[in-house]
């Protein structure tokens, strides 16, 4: 279940009208999604391999730190506690809120993002001051979204042979097969995001029951499920109508049920993105905190969030206010008109962000050390998993900064880099603040 809400949040719902206007067909879209997808489960078995040595809650940090350097865990947990949770939760509850609180049905009453404040503050109380509770929250909103999903592809079904299904291609499409080639490799960087839970149960390894199994059977598998779900719903979504009302839209789902079912089906896209994102929220939330207070642990972050001394709850805390802080800011900008970033610009940071990170991490398998230590020796799968997600992950961040692709009127080659070097830097003065005491 924290697979599965971990990886189902925004980007499913969203990135493919920019895909199809990068790559220039539903076709071609389809493709990306199953290399992103085929990528994700490389990165399932990977993982699955590092629970199995270590099954111990910690997620990149722990392995990093343990299998590399102390301030390599800590950047790891440092981007973890900025981009990957803080800024992915905040993205989530603001996404949330546009699609739960349209602003047809919003009173004039209400201030734009309150409700996303309020998710956050909510998710937060919620797993901060009773564990269980937390977990029945977090199973019983993946049950229902999972179900108005359902529900969703159910009414598809039934007009299979009736709706005019478009599959022709967009009216701008890549002139030349390296233009084709960038393009995909650009999908493939803000698609990555939609994957990105897929290594969600390591970050609470230590709570579960024989970890060394059980955590790498949920990464398969969770992994799996959710590939298969994307691939329907990515057929559906760009094939429901004509390209050119796609291409570049970010409200790529409610288009599509618009011209399925109307008006209703509309609203019950709606209400499973916003589920969706609301697991999301709440799946971060649950596993974010438990990598801080691992690092309290260690020594490399405030004793008052350790775990060992009741510390989660406080990580929770802190969590909620860091995110909380992030969507008032964002607001403040916004309304300043300093900030002029678009979703798309997010996905790309977050995805780069976070895959550069998973794939240090899994590139520790290949450490000689590492395999002496845990008497490794991975089988030919294991070992060509591993090599694909890396290579796979390093290559398209750098064809997405050499070729200098643009979208939505902005590039995002080197901006995006610099953001992710940005959050490593500091990481870096945060370090000499927490990590460099004895």
């Amino acid at each position: 279940m924290l697979v599965v809400a971990s990886m189902i949040g925004a980007g499913v719902f969203t990135t493919s009208g920019f895909t199809l206007g990068a790559v220039g067909s539903p076709l071609m879209v389809m493709v990306c999604w199953t290399i992103a997808g085929a990528i994700a489960m490389c990165g399932a078995v990977a993982y699955g391999q590092l629970a199995r040595l270590m099954p111990q809650s910690g997620g990149e940090y722990l392995y990093l730190s343990r299998n590399v350097h102390p301030v390599a865990g800590f950047l790891a947990g440092w981007v973890s506690l900025t981009a990957g949770f803080s800024g992915a939760i905040a993205t989530a509850a603001v996404a949330f809120e546009q699609y739960a609180v349209p602003d047809v049905i919003r009173p004039v009453w209400l201030r734009q993002d309150a409700c996303a404040v309020i998710v956050v503050v909510l998710c937060g109380a919620t797993h901060g001051l009773r564990t269980l509770a937390g977990k029945r929250f977090q199973n019983g909103v993946v049950c229902v979204k999972l179900l108005a999903l359902a529900t969703f592809l159910g009414i598809v079904s039934l007009k299979l042979f009736s709706h005019p299904w478009q599959f022709a291609a967009a009216p701008e499409r890549p002139e030349t097969s390296w233009n084709m080639v960038t393009a995909i490799a650009t999908s493939l960087v803000w698609i990555s995001l939609s994957y990105a839970g897929f290594n969600a149960a390591i970050y609470v390894a230590s709570e579960s029951k024989l970890a060394s199994r059980s955590v790498p059977r949920a990464l398969v598998l969770g992994t799996a499920g959710v590939t298969a779900l994307y691939l329907i719903l990515n057929l559906i979504f760009v094939t429901a109508t004509t390209p050119d009302q796609l291409v570049w839209q970010e409200a790529v789902a409610a288009i599509a049920a618009q011209a399925i079912g109307g008006d209703g089906l509309e609203w019950l896209i709606r209400m499973a993105v916003a589920l969706g994102l609301l697991s999301s929220v709440s799946a971060m939330i649950m596993s974010g905190p438990r990598v801080y207070s691992k690092m309290a642990d260690d020594g490399v972050f405030p004793k008052l969030f350790s775990a060992t001394r009741g510390g989660i709850p406080r990580s929770v805390a802190l969590q909620t206010g860091i995110a909380v802080s992030l969507i008032i800011l964002q607001r403040i900008l916004v309304d300043l008109e300093v900030l002029r970033s678009s979703l798309l610009g997010f996905l790309i940071f977050l995805g780069t962000t976070l895959s550069l990170s998973s794939a240090a991490c899994i590139a520790t398998l290949f450490l000689p050390s590492i395999r002496r230590q845990h008497a490794v020796r991975p089988t030919l799968f294991q070992h060509s998993a591993n090599l694909i997600y890396v290579l796979a992950t390093f290559g398209s961040v750098i064809l997405l900064v050499c070729t200098h692709q643009n979208a939505d009127g902005q590039s995002v080659g080197w901006w995006h880099l610099t953001g992710a070097a940005a959050t490593l830097i500091t990481g870096l003065i945060a370090w000499q603040f927490f990590g460099t005491r004895d």
